[in-house]
């Protein structure tokens, strides 16, 4: 793969991202719930804008703009089920983070590598604060400390 196919697959899944946020934050009701959302827009397009910075600094005379096809099960998610879309998108942070280690481990450009390891460790912090929101939603919030129940549960 060449580092041109690289940036633009990467533009690709930041700006998927984006649409994904974009369409979950609307979905959410409540505010809280859909400024995460919003907060994840940002970051993703933060990501797309230092991917194309790059892009084009490499690349000057290219179309730096893909128009990511989206994923049918993306069309076909079920916003009014506020767990079925968080689930999607947690599996949806594994996938870029896997992602972006494997480009990383294919590519021998430092700078470039550096980047998508960067991009990997963000995706995982995504997923973290997507795994709150659903543990929030689903009341899993652990709200004592378990030692406390030490000597409750034995007979």
């Amino acid at each position: 793969m060449t580092r041109k196919e690289i940036y633009l697959m990467v533009l690709e899944a930041e700006i998927r991202s984006q649409k994904l946020y974009k369409a979950m934050a609307k979905s959410f009701r409540r505010p809280e719930n859909s400024a995460v959302f919003q907060q994840l827009v940002v970051l993703e397009k933060n990501h797309e804008e230092k991917v194309r910075a790059a892009f084009l600094q490499e690349f000057p005379n290219a179309d730096a703009y893909p128009d990511p096809v989206l994923e049918p099960e993306f069309k076909k998610l079920d916003y009014s089920d506020p767990a079925v879309v968080l689930e999607y998108a947690i599996e949806r942070e594994d996938v870029a983070r896997d992602h972006y280690l494997d480009l990383a481990e294919g590519t021998q450009d430092g700078q470039l590598k550096m980047m998508l390891k960067t991009f990997a460790a963000e995706e995982e912090q995504h997923k973290e604060l997507l795994q709150e929101q659903l543990q929030s939603l689903q009341g899993a919030y652990t709200w004592y400390d378990p030692s406390e129940l030490t000597g409750f549960m034995e007979d």
